[in-house]
């Protein structure tokens, strides 16, 4: 009996309605999964980004007690400072200068070989005994410097770490010991400066894993669970597998919050940074874009499926058929000429058909692209040809293919967008296109936090050393190179009178002004804290880098004025390190650092120039 349509017609439209929606889910399931993991695996780098930054920084201040110490306990065995009223006055004198290279430092103590505190820098209080601390003890029998778990300080009754160093005369009989405490409140300054998201956190462990100090965004100053050591099994897993730098995402014991956290542990002392971003609001718009994807492609497979049972009963009458077909073109229709997702229909390079959503991503008029070649939506002719290599051996090889690319506009503007494309029969492949235009800028905005201060815009430490490296290697010669180590003077006592506030709104000025110093080629970088360096290139001599320095100095010791109102002045410490030859970047940094502490030893607000 004659009907409307044979069985084998029937049969190609309902497969070729089913792999449409194949192709839809697949499509929507690649695109949704290659985005989820960007978004992590960016994630993933940024919280490492800044638990290396943090460890770099506060590295730093560790080695700075490390060295305060030691030369309090090198002068007192060295001079024989055990005795007379003398030897307590030079031996406070050292104090008070060492305590002045320790601006985030609480107290700079002496005690005597029972414990009892002698002296202590810039502070009056009672006499008390230390004796009880297990650090005492600990310094007593080591020859290095000792850090203390987490404990509520004798003198200002708040959470701390102690870094002490033994005392011994110059027959070697222990004197006493040498201490300074830095506060749990100091390092939550630190990191909430370096915290960003709303649900972000940032803690210090020690190898014990007890809790040093935390910072959340929720509760920035709480104490809750300091000294304590309640961290998750993913913790130790991750710890257990490498103890010096590693990720995982779990919920955080302290709050139930699940986070991407990094470590890192600080290079030399028993310490580890915690970094933590937040997933409930870092995936917040990928979940969004997820419910619309599916929520569309559920839509149009319910439409598809619909129109499958339509074919299905064209067999029954062929009137009630040709109502199903004209229904299910429709559905079809609407399908195909979407919105949100464009499709477009190949053979052989050529636009055999497009819809409405592709005409609309590339500003194009209806029916300019049909039978045209695709080179129409390529940027050149070079990615033309590279991108038909790639996906038509694809489509070869499985039959399918998925790539993320930039397609050309009318108007010559590029737009980035997420290809699926199926083979089909007689040499003809269906292609949808989803825009992740704005993903991808937001992508691009993420690496390039990733790779400068967030405080200030200038290029961060990570960026520094990578940017240091690669004019190292294009140098032609020592001494075309200089890297200027700059440490801001008198800084604190601004944190300290004005508020952190005020701090970050001086670091920021005076970003400013060295990059209006700066030349074009130059690189200005912020280590963290009030540390900047400055990369020059192309120099005659060092006194090219000389005088720059000094015209940097010159406009950092310019007055201030603060949006509160208040004015202030800061000065500033720079040591210049010219390159010379086989010397790496972190040689040539730790020239530049060695510098600039000459510098502040000398009398600060100077530069000097290292030897080579």
């Amino acid at each position: 009996m004659k009907t409307l349509l044979s069985d084998k017609v029937l049969r190609r439209l309902v497969l070729g309605n089913l792999l449409v929606a194949g192709l839809l889910g697949l499509a929507t399931w690649l695109s949704l999964r290659a985005n989820h993991q960007a978004d992590l695996d960016l994630g993933v780098a940024v919280t490492q980004n800044q638990a290396r930054s943090l460890s770099l920084e506060l590295t730093a201040e560790m080695r700075l007690v490390d060295n305060a110490l030691a030369t309090v306990a090198g002068r007192y065995r060295s001079r024989g400072l055990d005795g007379d009223d003398v030897a307590a006055l030079a031996l406070y004198e050292i104090l008070q200068e060492q305590r002045a290279l320790l601006p985030f430092v609480t107290a700079l103590r002496v005690t005597d070989a029972k414990g009892q505190v002698l002296l202590t820098a810039n502070e009056e209080e009672p006499p008390f005994s230390v004796a009880d601390r297990s650090y005492f003890e600990r310094a007593r029998h080591s020859d290095r410097m000792v850090i203390s778990d987490p404990l509520v300080s004798h003198s200002f009754n708040k959470w701390a770490i102690v870094m002490a160093r033994r005392l011994q005369s110059g027959d070697g009989d222990f004197k006493g010991i040498v201490y300074a405490v830095v506060s749990a409140t100091h390092f939550q300054s630190l990191f909430r400066r370096q915290a960003f998201g709303p649900d972000s956190a940032i803690a210090l462990r020690s190898d014990k894993d007890l809790l040093v100090a935390r910072y959340s965004a929720a509760d920035p100053w709480s104490v809750a669970g300091i000294g304590g050591s309640a961290v998750s099994s993913e913790y130790h897993h991750a710890l257990a597998g490498n103890r010096d730098s590693g990720w995982y995402i779990t919920p955080t014991v302290m709050d139930d919050v699940e986070r991407i956290t990094a470590y890192q542990r600080l290079a030399g002392y028993p310490l580890t940074v915690f970094t933590g971003l937040g997933t409930q609001s870092y995936l917040a718009a990928w979940r969004a874009s997820a419910w619309r994807a599916w929520a569309l492609t559920g839509l149009s497979m319910a439409l598809i499926a619909l129109g499958s049972v339509s074919l299905y009963l064209l067999q029954q009458r062929e009137r009630v058929a040709r109502i199903r077909l004209a229904e299910l073109l429709r559905q079809q229709e609407l399908f195909m000429d979407n919105d949100l997702i464009g499709i477009a229909r190949l053979r052989e390079r050529r636009l055999l058909w497009t819809n409405q959503a592709l005409q609309r991503m590339l500003k194009r008029p209806a029916g300019e692209l049909q039978g045209t070649s695709a080179r129409i939506l390529y940027p050149d002719e070079e990615t033309y040809e590279r991108s038909g290599e790639l996906a038509y051996g694809a489509l070869r090889s499985s039959g399918k293919c998925h790539a993320q690319m930039q397609l050309k506009t009318s108007d010559g503007s590029l737009l980035w967008v997420d290809v699926s494309g199926a083979g089909l029969a007689d040499g003809e492949s269906i292609w949808v296109f989803v825009d992740i235009d704005a993903l991808k800028r937001d992508e691009q905005a993420a690496q390039h936090q990733a790779l400068h201060d967030v405080l200030t815009g200038l290029a961060n430490r990570r960026a520094l050393q990578a940017r240091l490296q690669r004019e190292l290697a294009q140098a032609c010669g020592p001494g075309q190179l200089a890297v200027c180590f700059m440490d801001l003077d008198g800084f604190k006592q601004i944190n300290d009178t004005e508020g952190h506030d005020a701090g970050d709104e001086v670091l920021r000025i005076v970003a400013r002004r060295l990059t209006t110093q700066a030349r074009e080629t130059d690189c200005v970088a912020r280590m963290g804290g009030d540390e900047f360096v400055l990369l020059l290139g192309e120099l005659a001599s060092a006194n090219d880098a000389l005088q720059a320095m000094q015209r940097c100095l010159a406009s950092i010791c310019q007055p201030i004025r603060l949006e509160n109102g208040a004015t202030v002045q800061v000065g500033a410490s720079i040591g210049i390190a010219l390159n010379s030859a086989r010397e790496n970047t972190t040689q040539l940094l730790q020239r530049a650092d060695e510098a600039m502490y000459a510098a502040k030893r000398a009398g600060k607000g100077r530069v000097v120039v290292a030897e080579e």
